[in-house]
């Protein structure tokens, strides 16, 4: 069988060469490459509110060119070889920060060969200084209980996640109340429901995304106080668990065995204490537990910024890499307002029992937006 087949082989390469030979040339087909997208920008940094200038400068070697230009400016599409864009003014902008659009440009040749082009554009705002108007807010006049139009308890005694000692009431003049003008939580040394010690634990009825947090403030002081004013979501919206993966941010926390050290953190399922890879900052401040000193957070889509007395010691920045499991500050989240007792952190060097009852007296909590 082999000494037959064998000659069949040797004739087809004499066939396809005398072929070659009558049609002179190389046969080949030629092909050609892809387009290529590119585009300038009038400017890179315009206004909101100013028309921006797309001009596609692509290139292709098919017969008939480039046939289509599609554009993609943030929502908007738009199509042509040169473009006209007014970027509209956002919350960023009325933030006092940039906005950025990713603009990407599309090209199609004759021949159905596509190619694309990206840059990012970031939009100023018409104002960069921001105005802040007052939306909510609540400065404790009066006697009694605090406003329940205002504020809600949380109540329990299961250590709240960090072994803490307390047990939150409801409606107890000893642990929350109205006084000489001011909000008084006091935690105290008193048995109940199988904890040692009472306090209070305050929420915000409303929520906000997005704003500046000013609350005026005298912390307890005593080893094994936690006070903390803080700020939870109000939607279970990401990932499998509302902690962390929903989000915390600690506008002010105080360890009485520390201090005068005032801390701003935030917590996410990536940035968090149980893996230590929370983020945050420390300031002292030395009076914090016998004098009133304002602790304020700014909260805007593109950063979290937190000061005490105007003096910001803590910045966290959304970067463009970030998804929810960095950045699960676009959603709205209620103020909280507390002192523990114990605890992970407020009880790591013990208690003192003799310190008790300790006071946070809080002079307001205002809220602003933008103007």
């Amino acid at each position: 069988m082999l000494l037959y087949l064998r000659p069949f082989a040797v004739a087809l390469p004499l066939f396809f060469a005398t072929g070659c030979d009558s049609g002179g040339g190389n046969g080949g087909t030629e092909s050609n490459t892809a387009p290529t997208a590119t585009f300038s920008v009038s400017s890179n940094r315009p206004t909101a509110g100013t028309e921006v200038q797309f001009d596609a400068t692509g290139s292709s070697d098919a017969e008939g060119g480039i046939t289509s230009y599609e554009w993609s400016i943030g929502e908007t599409t738009k199509t042509g070889a040169q473009v006209r864009h007014t970027f509209p003014e956002t919350v960023e902008n009325k933030y006092g920060e940039n906005a950025r659009y990713e603009v990407t440009l599309t090209v199609t040749d004759a021949n159905g060969a596509t190619d694309d082009a990206s840059k990012s554009v970031r939009v100023a705002p018409i104002n960069a200084t921001v105005t802040w108007k007052q939306v909510w807010g609540d400065e404790f006049e009066g006697q009694g209980l605090p406003n329940s139009d205002k504020w809600y308890y949380e109540t329990g005694g299961d250590g709240w996640g960090n072994q803490e000692q307390q047990y939150y009431t409801e409606n107890d003049p000893e642990n929350a109340r109205l006084e000489n003008g001011n909000l008084v939580i006091e935690a105290r040394k008193e048995s109940y429901q199988g904890n040692a010690y009472t306090s209070a634990r305050l929420n915000s009825e409303a929520s906000w995304k997005y704003g500046r947090f000013e609350i005026r403030a005298k912390l307890p002081g005593g080893r094994g106080t936690w006070p903390a004013l803080w700020m939870l979501a109000d939607e279970d919206t990401y990932g499998d668990q509302y902690w962390p993966d929903n989000g915390e941010m600690d506008i002010m926390e105080h360890v009485g065995y520390d201090a005068g050290v005032i801390h701003g953190t935030i917590h996410t399922e990536a940035f968090n204490h149980i893996n230590d890879t929370d983020k945050g900052g420390s300031i002292t401040v030395p009076d914090a537990t016998s004098a009133f000193h304002e602790y304020t957070m700014e909260w805007t889509p593109s950063e979290i910024r937190v000061f005490v007395d105007g003096e910001r010691y803590f910045t966290f920045r959304n970067r463009e890499q970030y998804g929810w499991e960095e950045w699960p500050f676009d959603q709205k989240f209620h103020l909280l307002m507390n002192i523990a007792v114990g605890g992970t952190w407020g009880g790591a060097e013990g208690i003192d029992d003799s310190a008790f009852p300790e006071r946070m007296v809080i002079d307001y909590v205002r809220v602003y937006k933008p103007e």
